[in-house]
């Protein structure tokens, strides 16, 4: 009864919030200048007097880091959460066409990106989630998995399917077959890949295609995987109060008991508790992270 109620006011609240936050816009401009000129949009923590819960670094999907991208941003910025927004597209038009040369080089390119966005926004000593939305969050579990950015514990993964590739194609746009060439990879075997202190979040809106691809997807996380169900929302997750308010339950449970999750992998805990400089330069040399590994199509 307890929970009952609690998530009623936990949903009220949400809507309320919803209804207040107007204004998408960024909050801050990059002040490093190796930011200034990637397609990143910074929201910081709303108090300012006191660190953010978390920072939330965001892959967009293959039209950017949206309004809707943007919203949920400047939400998750009123309940203390930093966000930096990415616009992938830029990036991965620039990543060489052989498999093998794109995935480490997007990987050695992400890392720094990461980094500088946690340091700018003031999270080097709180913990990262990597997000992000349809082709985002695949790209996002790719990037916990073979990227291993410093301080990760965990990530938010918004409507993924099940194979996915480091590419913006026409299909993709087109919302056509998800892509089954040499350099696609299965999602779930990346989230298998995620270093083992790690969870990962997915919501899904009920009238999604993909939430078929659910079962293989949770049955590779095992029990570090939890899944959000948002009900009547499709892909998109657009437009409804209650996407924002499963996100955040998301974000609560991926940081929940995070003390004694970082004391049972030392590896992670390490990397975790070294606060970044903002170069990346940490990422080369963290143990048991794969730079240049691929996941198995």
């Amino acid at each position: 009864m307890g929970q009952t109620v609690r998530g009623t006011l936990g949903l009220v609240g949400a809507l309320a919030l919803a209804a207040c936050v107007q204004d998408d816009r960024p909050t801050r401009a990059a002040r490093d200048p190796a930011l200034r000129d990637q397609p990143v949009f910074l929201y910081s923590a709303s108090d300012t007097t006191r660190p953010p819960r978390a920072v939330v670094f965001f892959f967009g999907n293959d039209i950017g880091f949206w309004k809707p991208h943007r919203q949920l941003a400047s939400s998750l910025a009123e309940s203390q959460y930093a966000v930096a927004g990415f616009d992938m597209r830029q990036l991965l038009r620039a990543l060489p066409e052989r498999p093998e040369a794109r995935d480490s080089v997007f990987a050695a390119a992400i890392a720094p990106i990461i980094a500088r966005t946690r340091h700018e926004l003031g999270g080097d000593s709180v913990p990262l989630i990597i997000a992000g939305h349809s082709l985002g969050a695949e790209v996002a579990i790719w990037t916990a998995a073979h990227a291993c950015p410093l301080g990760s514990v965990g990530v938010l993964a918004l409507s993924p399917g099940s194979r996915s590739h480091l590419r913006v194609s026409l299909s993709d746009i087109m919302q056509g077959p998800e892509p089954t060439d040499p350099e696609s990879f299965s999602v779930a075997d990346a989230i298998a890949a995620v270093p083992l202190a790690e969870r990962i979040a997915i919501v899904r809106g009920t009238r999604d295609e993909y939430a078929r691809v659910d079962f293989g997807l949770l049955a590779a996380g095992g029990e570090r995987i939890e899944r959000f169900t948002v009900p009547f929302a499709g892909h998109s997750l657009k437009g409804l109060a209650m996407s924002g308010y499963q996100t955040r339950r998301a974000l609560e449970w991926l940081l929940r008991n995070l003390p004694d999750r970082r004391s049972a992998g030392p590896s992670t805990a390490a990397r975790s508790s070294r606060p970044g400089n903002g170069d990346g330069v940490e990422h080369a040399e963290r143990a048991g992270c794969c730079l240049t590994g691929r996941s198995v199509p």
